[in-house]
């Protein structure tokens, strides 16, 4: 074999290598890499002074790999679940690509629960969070 044979053959070699890579991380060769949460936060702020009837508010954060839109559900600790409600992260000026949900709720009778946010279709979860209040 000549040594434009072998060098042809080495790089064809490569270049099944890197393709074969390629793939195994859900990447082809043109395409964007596959939309994937990397961080799920949740944050409640219950009735003032704890005392309903009065306004709360819920709001998740979602932050992916790349820029796209995802379902995020939100679910009580006693298994009821809320959604799908789309998320759109965008890319920041600080290179965090981020999107948030937002719901204003009206607290109209006790309440001692824990909620969290779940990424549709993936293990993706924030950590569990009180709402709490009395009438």
């Amino acid at each position: 074999m000549t040594n434009a044979a072998k060098g042809l053959a080495l790089a064809l070699i490569a270049l099944t290598t890197a393709i074969g890579s390629a793939e195994a991380f859900d990447l082809k060769l043109g395409q964007s890499p596959k939309l994937v949460p990397t961080q799920v936060q949740l944050g409640i702020i219950p009735p003032p002074d704890n005392l309903c009837p009065g306004p709360a508010k819920l709001t998740a954060w979602v932050q992916t790999n790349v820029p796209g839109t995802l379902d995020i559900l939100i679910v009580r600790k006693n298994g009821q679940v809320a959604g799908p409600y789309a998320v759109t992260t965008v890319k920041g000026g600080n290179g965090v690509v981020i999107g948030s949900y937002t719901r204003n709720l009206v607290v109209g009778t006790p309440i001692d629960a824990e909620y969290r946010v779940v990424v549709a279709g993936t293990q993706a979860a924030s950590n569990w969070v009180p709402l709490v209040a009395d009438c």
